[in-house]
C-alpha cells in the first residue's frame, strides 16, 4: 500500500505465475480482482485468499482496477488485447499493465494493448520458491 492508499490490483490468468502473485498481493490490503477462463479456479483462489479478493471478470478489471496482472500465456495475449485493450483505451483512469509473459517485449505489449503503463517481470525462479528477487523493467509511461 503506498500510503494509505489502497489500490484495486486485477490479476487475469491465475494458473502457477499468476496465482502465486495473486496470492502475494492477497497479503498486502489492497482489493484484488482475479479473472481466468477457468472461472471456478479463479473463485476458488478468492476463496483460498480471503479478505479484499474477489473471483471477477476481465472487462471488470479492465475498467476498474488500477494496476493489471497479465498472467496468460504469451499466446493468447493477442485475444485478451482484443478483448480488453477498447476498455483500457476508453479509461479516463491511469492503468498499469504488467506482464510476466516470456518473451514479450514492451514495444509487442504497447502494440497490443496501447500506449500505457507497462511493467515486465520475469518472476519464475523468486515465485517458485517464495524468496529473491524479480527482474523488472517498463517503458516511459511507467512514473514511481
Amino acid at each position: 500500500m503506498k500510503g494509505n492508499v489502497i489500490m484495486k490490483i486485477g490479476c487475469i490468468g491465475t494458473g502457477n505465475m499468476g496465482g502465486a502473485l495473486a496470492r502475494a498481493i492477497g497479503k498486502s490490503g489492497h482489493e484484488l480482482y482475479l479473472s481466468d477462463h477457468f472461472t471456478e479456479k479463479a473463485k476458488a483462489l478468492a476463496a483460498e485468499i480471503g479478505k479484499n479478493s474477489h473471483a471477477s471478470d476481465n472487462a471488470q478489471i479492465a475498467v476498474q482496477c488500477d494496476m493489471i496482472l497479465l498472467g496468460v500465456k504469451p499466446q493468447m495475449l493477442g485475444s485478451l488485447a482484443t478483448e480488453i485493450a477498447p476498455m483500457l483505451a476508453a479509461r479516463k483512469t491511469h492503468v498499469c499493465l504488467v506482464s510476466m509473459a516470456a518473451g514479450i517485449t514492451l514495444a509487442r505489449l504497447a502494440e497490443l494493448f496501447g500506449e500505457l503503463a507497462i511493467i515486465r517481470i520475469m518472476p519464475n525462479i523468486p515465485v517458485s520458491v517464495g524468496a529473491g528477487m524479480i527482474l523488472v523493467t517498463s517503458n516511459a509511461h511507467v512514473s514511481e
